[in-house]
């Protein structure tokens, strides 16, 4: 997880809502993705709150490093997970 979070420090474009006239406030995003047995990501799906934050949270995931795999009784298995990133605009 430490290495997620130094991968959107450094790649998310944080400013998007404000940039697009967002109003002050929390935008989150819960993205839905596919990780196979190779680690790649697939199947990127995304709520929209609006301001491009639902293109760049996809944009995020889908350009992001490979993940590790699921394992089901030690053999990789593709697997769902889920994710929140939320984007702030202060007043």
């Amino acid at each position: 997880l430490q290495s997620w979070s130094k991968y959107l420090q450094r790649n998310l474009d944080s400013d998007i809502v404000k940039r697009k006239g967002g109003p002050p406030g929390k935008y989150t995003v819960q993205v839905t993705f596919i990780v196979g047995v190779d680690g790649k990501i697939s199947n990127v799906r995304a709520n929209d709150p609006g301001y491009g934050t639902k293109e760049e949270a996809i944009r995020m995931i889908a350009k992001g490093p490979n993940w590790k795999p699921a394992l089901v009784k030690g053999k990789k298995v593709a697997a769902e997970h889920k994710l929140s990133i939320s984007f702030f605009v202060a007043e």
